[in-house]
């Protein structure tokens, strides 16, 4: 009798796993559906901008080239590398809302947005995604603005 009652317990605690797995796996996918049609992830262009303002190595090239050459410089190289980097910076940002809303939750909003009727839940997630974005994608920003510097650094040296 206990082997057979241990069993059942086996089962239903491997079916109750593969359950919040795939709402998990619905949720994630509908996060990720909901930050492209909100097009949530469109921040990274600026962010990398200002970050990399703030670096040594655009204050040298602001020397070397005048501030508007250095910063039409910096513009492009933003816009040439940013692209590799969108997809992943979106996941991270589908990643950090999937815990905090259903698939029902994130089509509503991707689809009527603020006349959904969890506009306003999701307004107030806002801060709790941003932080949880904040630290999962600090790395993946410094990569991004590291590489973009790079590229700027590269060609100020050559004179452009």
């Amino acid at each position: 009798m206990l082997p057979k009652l241990i069993l059942r317990l086996a089962a239903t605690t491997v079916m109750a796993l593969a359950l919040l797995a795939n709402a998990g796996a619905q949720s994630r996918d509908a996060a990720m559906a909901m930050v492209r049609a909100l097009n949530l992830g469109s921040n990274l262009p600026s962010m990398t901008y200002r970050m990399s303002k703030l670096t040594q190595t655009q204050q040298g090239v602001v020397l070397r080239l005048g501030p508007v050459q250095a910063d039409e410089l910096l513009r492009a190289e933003i816009a040439a590398v940013v692209p590799k980097y969108q997809d992943k910076w979106d996941q991270n940002l589908a990643q950090a809302w999937a815990p905090l809303m259903s698939a029902e939750e994130f089509k509503s909003i991707a689809d009527k947005r603020q006349q959904s009727p969890f506009a306003s839940k999701f307004l107030s997630m806002q801060n709790q995604a941003g932080a949880t974005m904040q630290s999962t994608s600090e790395p993946l920003l410094t990569e991004v603005v590291s590489e973009v510097m790079g590229r700027v650094w590269e060609k100020a040296s050559k004179g452009k």
